[in-house]
């Protein structure tokens, strides 16, 4: 995926969320204790790296199984709805990234009669190649 040409006054980023099984890999979670821009240059024309201002949102890491409740939906969906809900207008992206990371890997935990299948977890991957804060 290539980006486009940006111009001076503004930078155009582009976020893809992906919320889908990035293989078959089942998570088992292990026990835890609870434990500046540089705007100095005078040129106003510039080029970015045409991968730039990109933002990819996965609901789960590369190889792993990506979790549903079959009445409320995905694990992550469900976690970025409710971040972006309670404070998607106050924080930037990569924060609430970081909240639904943390909300899918300590409020959710698979339920099933099948052990192979029984208190599994999950942790969303992001990969970021933004350039600035984003806000909404």
């Amino acid at each position: 995926m290539e980006g486009t040409t940006a111009q001076a006054q503004y930078v155009r980023a582009t976020i893809v969320i992906v919320g889908a099984c990035r293989g078959s890999e089942l998570d088992n979670g292990i026990q835890a204790d609870s434990g500046t821009v540089n705007d100095t240059d005078a040129n106003p024309k510039y080029k970015i790296p045409v991968e730039a201002d990109f933002l990819f949102a996965y609901s789960t890491v590369p190889g792993y199984y990506s979790w549903r409740n079959p009445g409320r939906g995905s694990w992550f969906v469900q976690a970025l709805c409710s971040v972006l809900n309670e404070e998607g207008r106050r924080l930037e992206i990569m924060q609430i990234l970081t909240r639904v990371n943390y909300r899918v890997a300590r409020d959710f935990e698979s339920q099933s009669d099948d052990p192979h299948f029984n208190e599994k977890k999950q942790i969303p991957c992001m990969v970021s190649m933004l350039t600035k804060e984003l806000y909404f």
